[in-house]
């Protein structure tokens, strides 16, 4: 028993760690009329309308990394490292040193929120077929997030529970009432691959308008994650150097060890291309507006979970008050000696009750609404506009993407796309600029461009990058072999004729 229930405070008292290492997707190119791989993200019936009659994408990897709380401020540029940071900065054997002091607090008064995201994408196909297009799409994602940590506790972990660092300094003291509640937060973490079939159908109306519609059925498999959930605290100061913790109850269920989850994903999506009526195009839209006026689609993505058969179920509840001294002793019985695995024991003996067991258990996967609006203003220029709600609730235990609004300029070609976002990310706290570019098979770009532009103050990274290619007869150097194939026999008809 004591190992589980150790387990269980450990990795309570850990996750402070957790926060101390972190610091969207690429939707822009999901919305351009020549990135039909990458439409998955946006709406799935965006395939019915792309520049291209069939698209392969080899792989891509997009990553990001947020937090409200701690910014890294390094004293030299990141693009520095590993092998050119100044020789002051290096430990005996050369190696990069890292100070803690280099981390700064942001203390707002409000919950805590970090996050670690990844995403593969692997071989994925669209092909158009007349009015259809038919495509494979897979993918791997993990990731890693924080949900709602109170403050004042944040601070006490990044503070390692010291009082002679200040851990407590953020609690109210005795002699300001000593009440603290602390609000329930949750930690999870999990991750998945998933590989379905898309199929979309273009729709001709009046006026050359179309209507798209799309959907994506994948099967997903389950791989290992965790869920922790703190029902809430209230902390009490009952002298200048003695606090007591109220009842609480602890939640940690891990899944995915020792079996495959197993589940399904459903996206579906709709898309109106709009084009004013024929005789009110007047002026330049004909010139400026080869495509439409405008293309505006709605979409629920990953409507789904996935199911474990042998979850385990852990829960730890504190029944009864527990005094700690703020010198950090834990009562009258757990020792004070750095061995954790013995204070834990201790501690849960005296404090806690504990139980165990297994069951079934299901994750959702990050179901989201896209709304989406792409204005083309001239033959190479549109502007698109996005916004991402999650369908999750922040402190569930089911896979979430965060919220986001974007708005993004975007000159697309068939060999050279280049996107300037701005979004309001991160469930809608904070504002970033982003850059994005594709040149022939290559497609890069980033969410969070000040934080590469700028390396010495990074609270958040975002990065993505990836080959695709479509349409291989239409690439310049197919296009220069033909052009000078047909120069060689215009030229050979006109020595011909002499």
């Amino acid at each position: 028993m004591h190992i589980h229930t150790s387990r269980i405070i450990l990795f309570f008292m850990g996750f402070g760690s957790f926060i101390k290492v972190q610091g969207q997707y690429t939707t822009q190119l999901g919305v351009s009329n020549y990135g039909a791989v990458h439409s998955s993200d946006v709406n799935p019936s965006f395939n019915a309308y792309s520049a291209f009659k069939w698209q392969v994408n080899l792989i891509g990897i997009w990553a990001n990394v947020n937090n409200n709380y701690l910014t890294m401020r390094l004293p030299y540029s990141a693009y520095r490292l590993p092998n050119h940071a100044p020789a002051q900065y290096l430990s005996e054997s050369g190696n990069p040193l890292f100070n803690k002091d280099w981390l700064t607090e942001k203390l707002n008064g409000r919950v805590k929120h970090a996050s670690v995201s990844s995403d593969v994408y692997g071989p994925s196909a669209s092909v158009k077929i007349k009015s259809w297009s038919v495509g494979f799409v897979s993918r791997a994602s993990a990731g890693l997030r924080v949900s709602a940590m109170p403050e004042n506790l944040a601070h006490a972990f990044y503070k390692e529970f010291d009082s002679t660092q200040g851990a407590y300094t953020q609690f109210k003291t005795y002699n300001e009432g000593g009440v603290n509640s602390l609000n329930a937060f949750t930690l999870n973490g999990n991750s998945r691959i998933s590989a379905g079939i898309n199929v979309a159908k273009s729709i001709d109306l009046d006026w050359n308008r179309k209507l798209l519609l799309g959907v994506t059925v994948k099967k997903v498999w389950g791989l290992p994650g965790f869920h922790l959930h703190n029902s809430g605290m209230l902390i009490r100061t009952v002298s200048p150097d003695s606090a007591v913790f109220e009842p609480t109850d602890l939640l940690l269920v891990t899944y995915g060890d020792n079996e495959t989850g197993k589940g399904w994903g459903t996206d579906i999506g709709a898309t109106y291309v709009f084009n004013k009526k024929d005789f009110k195009r007047h002026g330049e839209y004909s010139k400026n507006q080869t495509r439409y006026f405008c293309k505006m689609g709605i979409a629920i993505l990953d409507i789904g979970k996935v199911t474990y058969q042998h979850a385990q179920f852990n829960e730890v509840s504190i029944t009864q008050p527990m005094g700690i001294r703020l010198d950090g002793t834990y009562g009258s019985s757990v020792p004070n000696n750095g061995n954790y695995q013995s204070m834990a024991d201790s501690f849960l003996r005296q404090f806690a009750t504990y139980q165990s067991h297994s069951g079934r258990y299901s994750v959702g996967l990050p179901t989201r609404l896209v709304l989406s609006a792409d204005f083309q203003l001239r033959k190479n220029i549109f502007l698109s506009a996005v916004a991402t709600q999650s369908l999750r609730n922040k402190m569930s235990r089911h896979a979430r993407y965060q919220s986001f609004v974007m708005v993004s300029p975007r000159w697309e070609s068939r060999f050279f796309e280049l996107s300037l976002p701005v979004l309001l990310e991160y469930d809608y706290r904070s504002v970033r600029m982003g850059a994005s570019a594709r040149i022939g098979p290559l497609y890069f770009g980033t969410n969070s461009l000040v934080s590469f532009l700028y390396t010495r103050g990074v609270r958040d990274a975002d990065i993505f990058v990836g080959i695709a290619f479509g349409n291989l007869s239409d690439f310049s150097f197919r296009k220069l072999a033909r052009s000078k194939k047909h120069k060689n026999d215009r030229k050979s008809q006109s020595c011909g004729g002499f």
